[in-house]
């Protein structure tokens, strides 16, 4: 556990020499072009940085704009994720979009998305009132429970989404994802759902869905997030609802599978 994770260099190995003691930094993996099998990554197939000190490949390791903290650094790696998606998806301007899923990497993905496509318009559709006022609060035109008529109602108004960015990767999301698509449109399979989901082919046939899955992020990607952040382009401070010292991290876990009403985006674990 642990994959993302901003700190200050304390010791450098040998042969790094455009990293010294005292540089800030993030730790974020990439994905090469053979894929994950090779990257052994932190925090997701070797320890990651939920300790006092971690060790950083040279691959894995970027300096961070001196204008950004390193609790709002701890964001870059989901920015780049959001920058990948949008990459992949090759969206263009100006286009009608829905996300589905307003946590973490929906609101990155938002925020994103108004400052780099300025969208027509983007909407959210999250189950947590407090996550749909935070998707407003940062520029999304509507935010709606995951209730078809009411979001019908505003298609109807406003046009059928051209893309859809599913943030929550499950059955009905994305069966959801197939219902509100304009014909032509584009479903980005954004987060990671591990299970198997039945689809209904003759309606991707019917509709010309373009189907697109996203893992991850690449060096480009993580530099084009950084670049976002020296630039003032995004507002990752609006992510972060806690700080919470290492000793409190089964607390903070346990937030996140309460039933009730969730009332956070990001919890930081500073150690």
């Amino acid at each position: 556990m642990g994959h993302e994770f901003s700190g200050e260099i304390i010791k450098v190995g040998e042969n790094l020499k455009d990293f010294h003691e005292g540089d800030r930094v993030v730790g974020i993996n990439i994905v090469r072009k053979k894929g994950y099998g090779d990257t052994k990554a932190l925090g997701i197939m070797v320890d990651g940085a939920f300790a006092e000190y971690v060790s950083v490949p040279r691959d894995f390791l970027f300096h961070v704009p001196e204008n950004a903290s390193l609790q709002e650094c701890t964001l870059i790696e989901s920015y780049a994720v959001a920058i990948r998606a949008l990459k992949l998806s090759n969206i263009q301007e100006n286009e009608r979009i829905l996300i589905i899923g307003g946590g973490n990497i929906g609101l990155t993905t938002l925020d994103t998305l108004i400052n780099e496509k300025h969208p027509e318009y983007v909407g959210i559709i999250e189950p947590h009132e407090f996550l749909r006022e935070k998707a407003k609060e940062m520029g999304a035109n509507e935010a709606f429970p995951p209730v078809l008529s009411k979001i019908k109602r505003f298609i109807k108004r406003h046009g059928a989404p051209t893309f859809i960015f599913l943030s929550a990767n499950n059955k009905n999301t994305i069966e959801m994802a197939i219902k509100l698509i304009k014909k032509g449109g584009t479903i980005i399979l954004e987060s990671v759902f591990k299970g198997n989901v039945s689809l209904p082919i003759f309606m991707f046939n019917s509709k010309e869905i373009g189907l697109k899955g996203v893992i991850s992020h690449d060096r480009q990607n993580v530099l084009s997030a950084i670049e976002l952040f020296k630039e003032k382009k995004v507002y990752p401070e609006k992510l972060i609802s806690k700080v919470i010292p290492l000793k409190e991290i089964q607390e903070g876990f346990n937030q996140y599978l309460k039933a009730e009403e969730r009332d956070f985006v990001k919890i930081i674990v500073k150690i």
